[in-house]
Formats: C-alpha cells, sequence, structure tokens
C-alpha cells in the first residue's frame, strides 16, 4: 500500500504547486473492506489543463491504488496485494447538469502473493487503463456511472450510485443524501457483486460519504462490506 500512496503523493504534490496550470481540480480517497478482510483503498487527484468556460476541458488525472484479496487453491486459501500507480489524460463534456468524462494511461502495477509450499512471490507489471464516466448533480439528488477496463488480466470494473436529497441544512453542515449503490466486477477467472445503501453529508467544501450492504463473490459467495469516501475541489 505504501508504494502505491507515495507515487501518487508525489503527483499530487507536483500538480497542486504547478505554475500556471492548475485552476480548479478534485481530490478523491477512499477506504473499504469486506468480512473476510479483503480491502481497497485508493487516493487520487484529477485537475484541469486549461482554463476557461469550454464545455470540452482536458484534464490530468493521479491515481494511487492498493487492493488486498483471497483466492483459494485446491482448497487452500491464500492471500495476495495488489498496488497500483495510474497517470492519465482525459477529456470532461459539460452538457447542463451532466458531466461525461472519459480518460486513459499507463497502469503501473506490484503483486504479490503466497505460494502453495510456503513464501510468497512477487511481480512488476505495466498495462494500460481506461475509465468512463457520467455524472448528473443536482441539488435534490445525484446520479454517478463509472466503468473501467485495463488490459492486465482483463479486469473490468463498473458501479452505478444514486442519492436523493433528505434533509436540507442552510448551514456549512449538514445536509444529507441518502441513496444506492450497485457495483460489478471481474474477468474470466473471478467475478464479484456489491449493493448496499449509501449515506452522502456534504461538509463545507468536502463530501464524506458512507457505504455498505451485501457481496457475492465467487471465491467465498455470500459475505457484507463497508467504506468511506471523501471528496473535496480545490
Amino acid at each position: 500500500m505504501a508504494r502505491a500512496y507515495y507515487s501518487c503523493g508525489i503527483a499530487l504534490c507536483v500538480v497542486l504547486l504547478w505554475p500556471d496550470v492548475v485552476m480548479a481540480g478534485d481530490v478523491f480517497t477512499g477506504y473499504q473492506i469486506d468480512n473476510h478482510s479483503q480491502y481497497y483503498t485508493y487516493l487520487g487527484v484529477r485537475t484541469p489543463i486549461t482554463s476557461g468556460e469550454s464545455k470540452w476541458q482536458p484534464f490530468v488525472q493521479f491515481m494511487g491504488a492498493a487492493l488486498g484479496y483471497k483466492f483459494k487453491d485446491n482448497g487452500a486459501t491464500r492471500d495476495a496485494e495488489v498496488q497500483f500507480a495510474t497517470p492519465s489524460l482525459g477529456l470532461k463534456y459539460t452538457y447542463g447538469t451532466w458531466n461525461f468524462i472519459g480518460f486513459a494511461g499507463p497502469q503501473l502495477r506490484w503483486k504479490q502473493q503466497d505460494l502453495p509450499l510456503g513464501g510468497s512471490s512477487s511481480e512488476n507489471d505495466v498495462g494500460v487503463y481506461t475509465q468512463a464516466e457520467a455524472f448528473y448533480w443536482h441539488e435534490q439528488g445525484t446520479f454517478h456511472f463509472i466503468a473501467s477496463y485495463t488490459n492486465l488480466d482483463n479486469f473490468v470494473w463498473s458501479r452505478v450510485r444514486a442519492t436523493r436529497l433528505v434533509h436540507k441544512s442552510e448551514q456549512g453542515c449538514c445536509s444529507t443524501y441518502l441513496g444506492w449503490d450497485l457495483a460489478g466486477m471481474g474477468n474470466n477467472q473471478f467475478y464479484a457483486v456489491q449493493t448496499g445503501p449509501v449515506l452522502q453529508v456534504p461538509i463545507n467544501v468536502f463530501y464524506f460519504t458512507v457505504k455498505g450492504g451485501y457481496q457475492y463473490t465467487q471465491t467465498f459467495q455470500s459475505g457484507v462490506y463497508g467504506g468511506v469516501e471523501l471528496y473535496f475541489p480545490f
């Protein structure tokens, strides 16, 4: 986990301190874990390359992430850890209250997993990562769709999230949004589905999210997960 976050931390500092380029951007981070101690955590920054009011806006994005999971091999459960660093170039198109986003870039991956007879193996790979998003924002609610693909293991991940304002505050805190998540992921060797409620609370410029629910994985079948997210513009 330290490798991915160290790489992304350097990129974050460079982007935030880059003169005459950064006009506005987004920082996002989160952590999720399930009842089998499988986890996913990430830290990213996205910032436009140019200023102006154009509906078309190119941007750069840097993200570091870490994933810990378990898999079964001949009846035995083995542990694995994967860390990513992903710099990307992308384009955002704004149409009314909708944002459509697409980006792509290289993905640097470090992977370690337990060996059947003890010890562990590790490997470094470089692949290609692509992601598309559609985001709708209104004071009364939001809709967010994400789909991503990496040619490292041909892994696909997607999520649909919708929220609705249930409590409005006139202060800096704390209006409340309730919603629902539905996510699916996998390749030809693994698949998983997650679904559950989402609670979002804007606190000044910060957006804090709590999520959790039911998941089904090819490895462990039924289970539960929970997590937190933090987003803020700069």
